[in-house]
């Protein structure tokens, strides 16, 4: 997944604020926006950590940043 797409998936949850969408990339995460807090959190599946980013900036480096290193050790 490339740093656009990325991107314009977290565009697309702050877009559609008024709804609850997780959008989950297969064995990998899960990605939540809140609305009431303007924050992203990321699950990680493997670790179980959760990971909340104050801004899209930051949630994309992360999520790129996952993303890689799974795609790498596959």
């Amino acid at each position: 997944m490339t740093l656009p797409e990325i991107k314009n998936m977290l565009n697309i949850l702050m877009e559609y604020e008024d709804c609850d969408i997780t959008h989950t990339v297969p064995g990998i995460l899960n990605l939540f926006y809140s609305k009431s807090s303007q924050t992203f959190e990321i699950t990680i599946f493997s670790t179980g950590e959760v990971v909340d980013c104050c801004n899209r900036d930051e949630a994309c480096e992360i999520l790129h940043k996952i993303i890689t290193l799974f795609q790498n050790k596959v």
